[in-house]
């Protein structure tokens, strides 16, 4: 469940002061900032400014702010959080293999041949077999979080930015590589470097 503190950048139950100076400040750069019509930078700040205004509501009326914090509970007493085995694909789009295109259209493969996703990256020739013998393997041996738990990370998400996936890749180079998160996500060309600047 999305965390409508987080889409601000500020921690969970955050007073309303703080409330109002976080959307003040947000609302202001990304429409004082000019980013040209069609870009990604402007389609990214556009789905902020929605994620910004829906948040700014929920939190200043009470009764919204009540219903979330309600199923905000509810949502937190029910996940489940542990290690997990990062999963081929993450691992791939991670170390730089493929891409996040490339794993949408190996994945869409997958899913209409039926076949597991190491055969179609290797038919694809998105990556070799010693490549797939190396990541199996590697698969094994690395534990990762289920869930995106870097703040960064978690804001991105919140935000429309970042898919799940992306986040548990992200946060999985962050980990390995101790790089930034909002690094790692502009390397990828996940969000663009003028939007996380804001963000910041």
């Amino acid at each position: 469940m999305i965390s409508q503190f987080s889409v601000l950048g500020l921690q969970e139950n955050a007073e309303a002061a703080d409330i109002q100076a976080a959307y003040s400040a947000l609302v202001t750069e990304l429409t004082s900032a000019v980013f040209k019509s069609g870009t990604a930078a402007h389609e990214q700040a556009v789905k902020c400014l929605e994620a910004i205004e829906g948040a700014h509501k929920t939190l200043i009326t009470p009764e919204l702010r009540s219903k979330y914090q309600e199923q905000r509970s509810e949502f937190l007493k029910g996940e489940k959080r542990g290690d997990t085995r990062p999963r081929l694909g993450q691992l791939c789009v991670a170390s730089g293999m493929i891409s996040m295109d490339q794993l949408r259209e190996a994945v869409d493969d997958q899913v209409k041949k039926g076949m597991p996703l190491g055969e179609v990256l290797q038919e694809k020739k998105f990556i070799s077999a010693a490549e797939l013998d190396g990541l199996l393997l590697g698969q094994e041996m690395i534990d990762i979080p289920s869930a995106v738990t870097e703040p960064m990370a978690v804001r991105l998400i919140s935000l429309g930015l970042l898919s799940e996936d992306m986040g548990l890749i992200a946060q999985m180079e962050h980990r390995a590589q101790a790089i930034p998160i909002g690094d790692i996500v502009a390397r990828h060309g996940w969000v663009e470097p003028e939007i996380l600047q804001i963000l910041k």
